[in-house]
């Protein structure tokens, strides 16, 4: 018997991807509508080609979050959004929601967060969940079960998958992250310790608290510059451990939420078509599955 599928969606990865992607849109009002337009044709597709029984779509609730406590510095290299970006965020979370897709967002927390916590209470359920997204880091949680699912292009990591596309196992990426860092979201990782180094690393022990256990076999392991590698690890301890904590996901947010309410049942047609008609996003809505 085929196993039930939900759906969790990387909202915030969308709309960034849509509005860098995007040339320049407008409401009727003037109001930049590029990212809510790339967002919602997105997820129009999606919705049509995968006909999904049970979605959510996820959203950061803002920039600051737990791990800005453990590293005032995480993603502090990003800066502010663009300014015809701004309006967009609440723009698209409505339209998700006009679309019938259920919108989660959580002060304090990240998407990933709440994408980890809602996987966990799914696969325990019996379902089999797709993560949508294209970040990499969620990749720690594919598994039996759990896959990723980058629809901007087509492709879809299992756990069979995961190793070479990153190079280390699922239940690893977050110990590569600690020894390497992640540039994008700021983590700083063990500086000198790239990519290579530290798959090698995580090839000969299981995680970073094997590496620390076995820091004298270290130099004899067949890695360029072996010798100086054990003293960065030895000096950054800390910085690899507090690395791996940022780059790790949640995966018990306080949530009340049942699986009942995840199921798609399509758009409201009044009020979306109302949404599009004010917004200038009829192309969007024209597709959308409807439940009355």
């Amino acid at each position: 018997m085929k196993r039930k599928q939900a759906y969790l969606i990387d909202g915030m990865a969308y709309v960034f991807r849509a509005f860098y992607a995007m040339r320049r849109m407008e409401a009727p009002d003037g109001t930049p509508i590029n990212a809510v337009f790339g967002l919602g044709m997105t997820l129009q597709r999606f919705l049509n080609e995968y006909k999904p029984s049970h979605v959510a779509c996820c959203f950061d609730a803002g920039p600051v979050t737990f791990r800005n406590e453990l590293f005032p510095d995480y993603k502090a290299n990003r800066g502010e959004p663009p300014e015809e970006l701004k309006p967009q965020f609440d723009l698209c979370r409505e339209l998700v929601e006009r679309m019938g897709i259920p919108s989660l967002s959580l002060p304090g927390f990240e998407a990933d967060d709440l994408m980890a916590t809602l996987c966990e209470r799914l696969v325990l359920e019996g379902y089999e969940v797709i993560l949508v997204t294209g970040d990499k880091d969620l990749a720690q949680l594919v598994k039996t079960g759990v896959s990723v699912y980058d629809l901007a292009k087509e492709d879809w990591w299992d756990a069979r998958r995961i190793p070479e596309k990153l190079g280390v196992k699922a239940a690893q990426v977050t110990d590569l992250l600690g020894l390497m860092g992640d540039s994008v979201d700021n983590i700083p990782g063990v500086k000198g310790v790239g990519p290579k180094a530290a798959c090698a690393l995580l090839g000969h022990f299981d995680d970073l608290e094997a590496i620390y256990a076995g820091l004298d076999e270290v130099e004899r392991l067949p890695i360029r510059g072996a010798k100086s590698l054990r003293k960065k690890l030895e000096e950054q301890r800390e910085q690899a451990y507090l690395s791996r904590e940022l780059a790790t996901v949640k995966r018990d947010v306080e949530m009340e939420l049942n699986t009942d309410s995840l199921r798609y049942r399509g758009a409201e047609s009044e009020a979306l078509d109302d949404f599009a008609q004010r917004w200038g996003l009829r192309r969007v809505a024209e597709r959308v599955p409807r439940r009355d």
